[in-house]
């Protein structure tokens, strides 16, 4: 009598990244251009580790919703096995997915060093997205009148690693010829008002910007704006 081996989903994530190629990710990524979401998206995604993350992070997969497994390893027959062998985590609704939510909590315990709030079990979503609450329209205002205070001449990096288009900047700059202050205010409205960022990341990735742009001095400056 055969038996059947039953997956989990860290076991199918796992063999997604070490058996997919990195060389097949631009047709993947095509596939599954509805899921990532953007263009933007696609271009940041380097890797199918990177790919997957980013799938996670729209709740686009989960332990409930495995199909784009099935896109990332069309090729890899172990992959299409082991899918065919997987049974569904059972959720209480609304689902929530756990890879999703927890990535993200960390990382903005980590970035900007605040320590959720204690939630009531069984209830995961009370901790998470714990900064944007906080986020008002003072602190926004602060936030915003800091960086553009005193960003100077990184403002052009840290809106590369915003991810805003060097025709953009070009057209502030012209816009904006000896005024750098509005510059630097326009520049974070156009990253704040893109419709393709999720806005309950908009702290987190703005605090990436700045790192990535050797800017830790304004990124501490904001962690503390927002830690009081």
């Amino acid at each position: 009598m055969s038996t059947q081996t039953h997956w989990s989903y860290d076991l199918l994530k796992q063999m997604a990244i070490e058996g997919c190629s990195n060389t097949d990710l631009a047709d993947i990524k095509e596939l599954l251009s509805d899921e990532i979401g953007s263009i933007r998206k696609m271009d940041r995604i380097s890797t199918v580790e990177e790919l997957i993350d980013c799938l996670e992070r729209g709740d686009q997969i989960n332990e409930e919703d495995v199909g784009a497994f099935r896109t990332i390893g069309r090729r890899n027959m172990q992959m299409q096995e082991a899918l065919n062998g997987y049974i569904k985590t059972e959720f209480m609704h609304p689902l929530v997915n756990q890879y999703q939510e927890k990535r993200l909590s960390d990382e903005l315990q980590r970035q900007l060093h605040i320590n959720p709030k204690p939630a009531v079990a069984p209830q995961p979503q009370a901790q998470n997205y714990v900064v944007v609450a906080q986020l008002t329209a003072e602190k926004r205002a602060a936030i915003f009148k800091k960086i553009s205070q005193e960003c100077g001449r990184s403002w052009r990096e840290l809106g590369r690693k915003l991810g805003i288009g060097e025709g953009t900047m070009d057209e502030l700059e012209e816009a904006f010829p000896r005024d750098l202050k509005s510059r630097i205010l326009r520049l974070l409205q156009i990253f704040e008002e893109d419709e393709c960022n999720d806005p309950r990341q908009f702290l987190l990735q703005l605090c990436r910007g700045l790192s990535d742009s050797n800017r830790n001095d304004l990124r501490k400056k904001v962690e503390q704006i927002m830690s009081y």
